[in-house]
């Protein structure tokens, strides 16, 4: 019979729509607009005395993808760029008057509001300054708390089941606790502390749209490493456009670029390339079995350069690991009645009698049962059922028990992620993404396979995102999202022929889990 069965099932969620209200802009000097997946480049226009220098024409464009966003410095020479995708960009400023300025490899991270200023210097449009990268792209103009990884973090550095969150761990407070996102959700980062704030206190954002489990608060959506572009923790001092919980985790999905890439992987883990432990010299027992293959690709180019851009990832994970274990179960003796006391070192068997309380009349002296031993036909059906499914032969005779478990337990786990992304011109730039992910294991029980627990998971996360500038200072951004998480835990259903023996009702057979 099942023994336990969870459903956590949540209906699509939409982010809300992220519109610059032009009304309101007029009251503030800056630009307003939600960052939560993008960036924000700053700057102001001076020349070589310090003056401001207002009207200059700027460009930036994606060293990448080739696409570009224009703008001019205002009558105080400041200019922004809102809503700018993370990725590596050039700079340019124009003007009458003056040399070309030009800044490249400016790196903008994640919900980074960075400032690249200009300082023009009297001469010919045709000369040209060229100042290759910033020498320190910090952002001064946000108070956050905040770490970025980067995309070489996380496609380099060693990573157990290739779970990028374990980078999390990197920062300052973070740790991983006991608690139900580990035991109830599988493989989806466990319960993670942040500065001492509860599990629960994370939020986590795909693309700039929700991508939390709302029931356990665990990223419902979990991308390959190859397909993230990078991720940002926030943890203090965010701005208020940010939905809820202490710290907030944003990651951002790796976009196909104006040059083809690919690359395929594989990791392997087998006990064949694996040493005894201590363990198994000192109680000579042999290495568990472990078979683990880790395989995927990512793919990503263009359509059409400078305009339409694809990028596709898969990663399967398959493990088999075999578990040895040493138990004690009933002998055939005491399978057939015969009731005896403990032995071990320096204490025999010390046989208890075991009163029969059918031996006389109610009030009456029980005698034991004759040698000890209980009739199989005292047994109830139930009992003679589990004696016959459940309880195997005794196979050892290691003073660790009397029976060794060899079980073969399996993980498999499916994911993959598509995006495209179109420059629409003038019309703005719009990005499709869709992720899912399969994953099934099954917890070992007891000496059979009817005590197994599984854990079956399906994760679905889709997004859809418009931006359109409007004008030199303004932006609109939309964003519709859909995040689908399910999470089963259940047992193994029970044989209808075991039902009808025991002549049992209410019992739920062939249960649907998904």
């Amino acid at each position: 019979m099942p023994r336990e069965s969870f459903r956590r099932q949540y209906p699509i969620r939409a982010n809300r729509f992220l519109i610059t209200v032009l009304s309101a802009a007029a009251l503030f000097a800056g630009v307003l607009s939600a960052q939560t997946s993008i960036g924000q480049i700053n700057g102001t226009i001076t020349d070589a005395s310090g003056a401001i220098v207002p009207g200059v024409g700027i460009t930036v464009t994606n060293q990448e993808t080739g696409l570009p966003r224009v703008t001019s410095a205002n009558e105080s020479g400041d200019y922004t760029f809102p809503s700018v995708p993370v990725g590596l960009y050039t700079a340019h400023a124009n003007s009458d008057g003056f040399e070309q300025a030009r800044r490249t490899d400016i790196r903008l991270n994640v919900n980074q509001t960075l400032r690249v200023d200009f300082d023009m210097i009297i001469g010919e449009l045709t000369e040209a300054i060229e100042v290759a990268a910033i020498a320190a792209a910090i952002d001064t103009e946000t108070a956050s708390v905040r770490q970025t990884v980067s995309q070489k973090q996380v496609t380099q550095l060693p990573l157990k089941g290739r779970s990028f969150l374990q980078l999390l761990f990197l920062g300052n407070g973070a740790v991983e606790t006991n608690g139900e996102q580990s035991g109830m959700r599988r493989d989806a980062a466990g319960a993670i502390s942040i500065n001492g704030a509860r599990p629960t206190s994370n939020n986590y954002l795909l693309d700039g749209t929700s991508s939390t489990d709302t029931a356990l608060v665990t990223p419902a959506a979990i991308l390959s490493g190859d397909a993230i572009q990078e991720f940002k923790e926030q943890t203090a001092t965010y701005s208020a456009e940010y939905d809820f919980s202490a710290n907030q985790v944003n990651t951002v999905s790796k976009t196909g670029t104006n040059e083809l890439h690919a690359a395929l992987f594989h990791f392997l883990r087998n006990d064949a390339l694996d040493a005894r432990t201590f363990f198994n010299n000192l109680s000579d027992t042999p290495k568990n079995p472990l078979r683990q293959n880790q395989f995927g690709f990512v793919a990503g180019g263009p359509v059409i350069k400078n305009r339409t851009f694809w990028l596709a990832n898969l990663e399967g994970r398959r493990t088999r690991n075999a578990s040895l274990s040493f138990l004690n179960v009933p002998t055939e003796d005491q399978l057939g009645g015969i009731v005896t006391g403990y032995q071990g070192p320096n204490r025999p068997a010390n046989p208890l009698p075991v009163l029969d309380p059918l031996s006389g009349p109610v009030g009456a002296p029980t005698v034991p049962f004759p040698d000890n031993r209980v009739p199989q036909s005292r047994n109830s059906r139930l009992a003679n059922m589990a004696v016959a499914k459940f309880i195997p032969a005794p196979n050892s005779n290691s003073d660790r028990g009397n029976y060794l478990r060899q079980r073969s337990l399996r993980t498999d786990v499916d994911q993959y992620t598509i995006r495209v992304d179109q420059n629409l011109g003038k019309h703005g730039n719009l990005f499709g993404r869709y992720t899912s992910t399969d994953y099934t294991a099954i917890t070992l029980g007891n000496t059979t396979p009817l005590g197994d627990v599984f854990f079956i998971q399906q994760t679905e996360n889709w997004q859809i995102s418009h931006t359109v500038p409007i004008g030199a200072s303004f932006i609109n951004e939309f964003r519709f999202g859909c995040v689908r998480a399910l999470a089963n835990q259940h047992g193994a259903t029970a044989d209808q022929a075991d039902i009808d023996a025991l002549a049992i009702s209410g019992v739920f057979a062939n249960l649907e889990y998904d």
